[in-house]
């Protein structure tokens, strides 16, 4: 793996040393590195009680996600051990999941627990183990541990483990590399253009103008013990303030950012994973969350969902329709006239930079700068989980998974007051404490 890995950064070209990190099929340094850590894998309504099986496709791996009779998620092999029928079309039942072709049962720990048609007396179901992988349910979603030796402990995510009450989940199909979806959401400056609206209007007073106010924000990076704490600082007409966004990316393939919940001020995040289906197309999961008031989720829910194709979480816009985009509003309302639904505006863009972005034709700038360190984290987490260690971010110690220091902001600032004292502050104040919701 080390030596697949070290020749895999000597491609030459611009940016070709971190391209292998697109590439995250079993046996690749990688799809290895995605494995080390909790990944979800499906909306925990995919597989209701007593509803039917569930296939899916991570990282290239063909799988089956159900529930059994218990209640118990459980994420096998979509190929019986026996003789490699689907087990997606398979019956619920005892325990377990049953395959149709002769009545093997497997549990959600991959045991065989019948044959029926080996007879009493054989032994042999206690030979046979059909892939399986470790499955903890949270934040409305499943999750899988898909790596090597014991699984991490679960990460104490504050916008994952918070009570429904107090998140929502959101699901979206994505027709490009999990790489363009997740450098996407650590990106802070396109937010000052992708995601601009009202342009005939002054832009110091709309809603997100601070963002329009400002297209190049400064930017500080910070390593930290789960990835990177980014620092955007903004300046603002006629005063010596500063508008600051913290934002974080998440190892190897998570964002802790300011979405729709900003609007009700401190204590709310959102979080979004980009979990590779093949290395050209990915889900994104994203958990909204805010610990003081209450989301407006069924208003959030619904205006999202109107931009899919019914029944699914897959986007009406596509470039067949060239995305619905319309034009006209593009002169006042919208800089790409293509709604307002943000994840729209981001799943389309990383779209439009083709199934998988070609590294050694982009050309990196200053304001890349949380993309670049971010692709060095994942090259070294790599190399670490090549040589059997732990990556960064992987939280083993319970003393380790509090995640208080996620610190996630858009606030208007004095130029004197410090940004990692600020930060400081706030990682050490109740941010993220729940509170009763009225």
């Amino acid at each position: 793996m080390t030596d697949t890995l070290e020749v895999a950064q000597q491609n030459g070209g611009r940016h070709t040393p971190y391209a292998f990190l697109q590439h995250t099929n079993p046996g690749t340094p990688a799809g290895a590195l995605l494995r080390a850590y909790w990944q979800p894998v499906g909306l925990s309504g995919d597989v209701a009680p007593g509803g039917a099986p569930h296939p899916v496709r991570v990282m290239g791996e063909d799988l089956v996600l159900f529930r059994d009779d218990a209640g118990r998620a459980g994420l096998l092999g979509i190929k019986c051990a026996h003789r490699c029928a689907d087990l997606s079309y398979g019956r619920v039942e005892n325990g377990g999941l049953r395959c149709l072709y002769h009545g093997w049962l497997f549990d959600v720990d991959g045991r065989c627990l019948e044959q029926p048609a080996e007879g009493a007396n054989s032994t042999f179901k206690d030979r046979v183990r059909q892939k399986s992988y470790p499955t903890h349910e949270a934040g409305g979603a499943i999750w899988a541990y898909m790596g090597a030796g014991e699984p991490p402990l679960f990460p104490n995510y504050p916008a994952v483990v918070a009570p429904e009450a107090y998140r929502l989940t959101t699901r979206w199909f994505s027709n490009c590399n999990w790489m363009q979806g997740s450098e996407g959401n650590i990106d802070p400056v396109h937010t000052s253009y992708l995601h601009r609206f009202a342009l005939a209007e002054d832009p110091n007073k709309t809603r997100l103008g601070v963002f329009a106010a400002d297209g190049a924000p400064d930017l500080t990076i910070e390593e930290t013990r789960f990835g990177l704490r980014i620092y955007a600082e903004r300046k603002i007409a006629d005063s010596t303030d500063r508008y600051l966004r913290i934002t974080n990316f998440v190892m190897p393939n998570t964002c802790s950012i300011n979405g729709a919940e900003a609007d009700l001020g401190p204590g709310g995040c959102g979080m979004s994973w980009n979990v590779p289906i093949d290395d050209t197309h990915h889900w994104r999961y994203s958990f909204g969350f805010h610990a003081k008031a209450a989301m407006a989720k069924d208003r959030m829910a619904s205006f999202q969902d109107a931009e899919k194709i019914e029944g699914t979480d897959v986007m009406r816009r596509n470039p067949a329709n060239r995305y619905l985009q319309d034009r006209e509003s593009m002169a006042t309302q919208s800089y790409i006239g293509l709604g307002k639904v943000f994840p729209v505006h981001d799943i389309f863009i990383t779209e439009s930079q083709g199934p998988i972005l070609p590294h050694d034709e982009e050309h990196l700038a200053s304001s890349d700068v949380a993309i670049l360190r971010a692709r060095k984290q994942l090259t070294e987490a790599a190399k670490a989980v090549a040589a059997g260690e732990t990556p960064l971010g992987v939280v083993r110690d319970p003393k380790d998974n509090d995640f208080s220091d996620l610190v996630v902001i858009t606030k208007r600032l004095p130029a004197s007051v410090s940004l990692q004292a600020y930060c400081a502050e706030l990682a050490a104040s109740d941010l993220y404490t729940l509170a009763p919701l009225g």
